[in-house]
C-alpha cells in the first residue's frame, strides 16, 4: 500500500489527512523544480524555445510515461540510471582536467550555519523519498529479502546523491559566476545538458504518480462520493496523475526566474513538516508494532486505528513545537539559532523529540489480533 496510507496507523484515518496534502505539495514542488532544471539545460543547447515553452514541451513525455503505467516507470528509470551514471563519471573526469581557482582550494572551514544548512538539504533530499518509497516496493514478492531491499535503496540514494553533488560542486567551483547548469554546459558541452534534461523526465513521472495517490487517498475519505467511482478505473487514475503534472508545470512556468531561492526555501519548509512525521512513522514500525498491521483497518474510519490517533498526533505536534526554536528561515528565525552560530538543527531536535514522545506514549499499544493480507494490487 502507499506509504502515506500506512501513516493512518500512527495518526488515525482522518488524522493522517494533512500528510496527504503535505506529500502532494512535495510532489508538485519537485516536478516544478525538475522542469526548471530541464528547461534551463535545453535553453543552453538551443534558444529556439523560451524557458516556459521548454517546460511545457518537456512535461509531455513525462506525462506519456505515466499514462502507460507503473511498469514503464521502472523500465525508463532502469535505462536512465545507466546512462546518467556513465555521464556523471565522464563529466567529473572532464572537470578534473581544469584547475580550481585559488579561492576554491582553501581548507578554511565554513561557518556552522552554512554547514548545518548543507547537511539539512541532504537530509531532506533523502527524507523526501520517505513518503513514497513503498509506492515502488509494494508490488515485490513477499519473499523478497528485506535487508537486500534496504541496502539497494540506501546505497542507491547515497551513491546518486554523492556523485551528483560532487560533480555539481566541482563544476560550480570552476566557474562560480555561472549557474551549475551553465557550468556543466561550459565544461562538458551540450551533450551533457541534453543528458541532464532527459534524465529527469521519469522523475517528473514518479512524482506525479505518487501525487495522484494522495489525491485518491483524500477522495477515499469521502465515502459517499467515492462509492460512485471504480478505484481500478483508468480514468480515476489518469485524471489525478495529469492534474498533478499540470500543477507542477504551471508553477514551473511562473516561478523559474527565482528558482534557486524558491526551491531552497521550499525544501526547508518541508523539512520542518516531514521530520516529526518520519520519527513517528519509523518508531511505530520498528519499535512499537514491529511491522505488524491490520491492513483492512487502513481503509475504514471504524478500524482499530480509529479516526484520530491521539498518541501519534500529540507526538507529532510536540516534535513540531520542539523544532521551532531552532528553525532558521528567511521569514522566521528561532531564538536558539544565534547562540548556535546560525546553525539550523531543528531537523535533528524534532526527530529525536517526536520519536521519544511517541515511543513513550505508544509503548503499550495493543497489536492487532489478526493480520489480514492486503488485497491483490490492481495491475
Amino acid at each position: 500500500m502507499p506509504q502515506t496510507i500506512q501513516t493512518r496507523a500512527q495518526l488515525g484515518y482522518y488524522g493522517a489527512a494533512f500528510m496527504f496534502v503535505a506529500v502532494l505539495a512535495l510532489n508538485i514542488g519537485f516536478i516544478a523544480a525538475e522542469l526548471v532544471i530541464q528547461a534551463e539545460a535545453m535553453t543552453g543547447v538551443t534558444t529556439a524555445l523560451s524557458m516556459p515553452e521548454w517546460i511545457i514541451v518537456l512535461a509531455v513525455p513525462s506525462a506519456v510515461i505515466g499514462i502507460f503505467g507503473y511498469r514503464w516507470i521502472h523500465r525508463v528509470m532502469q535505462a536512465t540510471a545507466v546512462i546518467v551514471g556513465v555521464a556523471l563519471v565522464i563529466m567529473f573526469v572532464q572537470g578534473l582536467h581544469h584547475a580550481l581557482p585559488a579561492s576554491e582550494t582553501t581548507l578554511a572551514r565554513p561557518s556552522a550555519g552554512v554547514f548545518a544548512a548543507g547537511v539539512a538539504l541532504l537530509v531532506i533530499d533523502m527524507l523526501s523519498f520517505g513518503p513514497f518509497t513503498a509506492d515502488y516496493s509494494r508490488y515485490l514478492p513477499a519473499k523478497t529479502n528485506g535487508w537486500h531491499l534496504f541496502w539497494a535503496n540506501y546505497t542507491g540514494n547515497i551513491l546518486a546523491t554523492v556523485a551528483s553533488c560532487a560533480v555539481g560542486a566541482y563544476l560550480a567551483a570552476l566557474l562560480p559566476k555561472l549557474t551549475v547548469v551553465g557550468a556543466v554546459g561550459q565544461i562538458s558541452g551540450k551533450w551533457a545538458l541534453i543528458i541532464m534534461a532527459f534524465s529527469l523526465l521519469n522523475a517528473n513521472t514518479f512524482n506525479a504518480y505518487t501525487g495522484s495517490f494522495q489525491i485518491l487517498s483524500i477522495g477515499s475519505m469521502f465515502g459517499s462520493l467515492w462509492r460512485r467511482v471504480r478505484a481500478e478505473s483508468v480514468t480515476v487514475r489518469v485524471i489525478p496523475f495529469l492534474a498533478v503534472m499540470a500543477a507542477g508545470t504551471v508553477i514551473a512556468c511562473y516561478g523559474y526566474e527565482h528558482f534557486v531561492a524558491n526551491l531552497s526555501n521550499f525544501l526547508d519548509d518541508l523539512l520542518i513538516l516531514l521530520i516529526p512525521w518520519s520519527a513517528v512513522n519509523l518508531t511505530d514500525y520498528f519499535l512499537v508494532r514491529h511491522g505488524e498491521y491490520d491492513v483492512a483497518s487502513f481503509f475504514t474510519a471504524n478500524g482499530i486505528y480509529g479516526r484520530f490517533a491521539w498518541r501519534g498526533l500529540l507526538a507529532y505536534v510536540i516534535g513540531l513545537g520542539a523544532e521551532l526554536p531552532f528553525v532558521s528561515q528567511p521569514d522566521y528565525t528561532g531564538p536558539l539559532v544565534k547562540p548556535l552560530g546560525g546553525a539550523d538543527v531543528s531537523w535533528l531536535v524534532g526527530w529525536v523529540v517526536a520519536a521519544s514522545v511517541y515511543l513513550y506514549l505508544a509503548s503499550g499499544t495493543r497489536q492487532p489480533s489478526r493480520i489480514r493480507p492486503a488485497a491483490a494490487p490492481v495491475g
